[in-house]
């Protein structure tokens, strides 16, 4: 077992307490609102000392998106662990698109930062910087391709491209969660309880999973939601 030395224990607080006032800048002001002097200010830091730990505005934020991320995997680890060993590879589907809208749900200023990086316009984020998001998030949906793939496997849904399936179903997700600021004017309507596993439904349907199948793999994973 390897034991953090005190400096190692002050270097990743110190980094916390960074990457959280960069999160209330952009909370606050947007992603324009985020710089190295205004972050230095807000965390009384000069700013060369900032950038010892970060060397420039993209490494930060780089930093941060990754750290969401991390954040968005372990809300799908919990939601498949919620479920009963040896579940089926569409309820495991269904609880994994619940456990994103629960990410959203409880963390919406992460996920609001996550869906800024994802709207706007310009690369935010190239070269080195961009290099470990993209493989954080590879590793955050890995457990939904897995998912994907093991129906594929059973005959749970017809042969296809696991990749695009769980590329398909997230973009799914995240364009619906996006409209969360127009849910209190047709909360009627934007049910976001009953349109996560609606929609992740319809996309099972059209890849080849039977009716009845879905509707019990549906019905398994909001039981066991309701359980947890």
């Amino acid at each position: 077992m390897v034991h953090e030395t005190p400096r190692r224990r002050r270097h990743d607080a110190n980094l916390g307490r960074i990457l959280e006032g960069a999160m209330e800048l952009i909370v606050a002001g947007g992603l324009e609102a985020l710089s190295m002097a205004r972050l230095a200010e807000a965390v009384d830091y000069t700013a060369g000392a900032l950038y010892r730990y970060f060397p420039s505005k993209d490494a930060l934020l780089a930093a941060l998106v990754a750290q969401v991320l991390d954040e968005v995997q372990g809300s799908l680890a919990k939601a498949e662990a919620a479920l009963p060993k040896g579940a089926f590879p569409l309820t495991r589907v269904f609880a994994l698109a619940a456990g994103y809208r629960a990410f959203a749900k409880e963390r919406p200023h992460a996920f609001a930062l996550l869906a800024m990086t994802m709207a706007e316009p310009k690369v935010l984020l190239s070269g080195p910087s961009a290099e470990p998001v993209t493989t954080r998030v590879i590793a955050t949906l890995e457990l939904l391709a897995q998912a994907l793939g093991d129906a594929e496997a059973q005959g749970q849904l017809e042969p296809g491209d696991v990749t695009e399936r769980t590329l398909c179903l997230f973009a799914t997700l995240q364009g619906l969660l996006m409209l969360h600021k127009q849910a209190r004017f047709a909360p009627a309507v934007l049910d976001f309880e009953r349109l996560v596993p609606a929609a992740t439904r319809t996309l099972l349907l059209g890849w080849g999973a039977k009716t009845r199948a879905a509707d019990a793999a549906l019905e398994k994973s909001l039981s066991t939601g309701d359980a947890s």
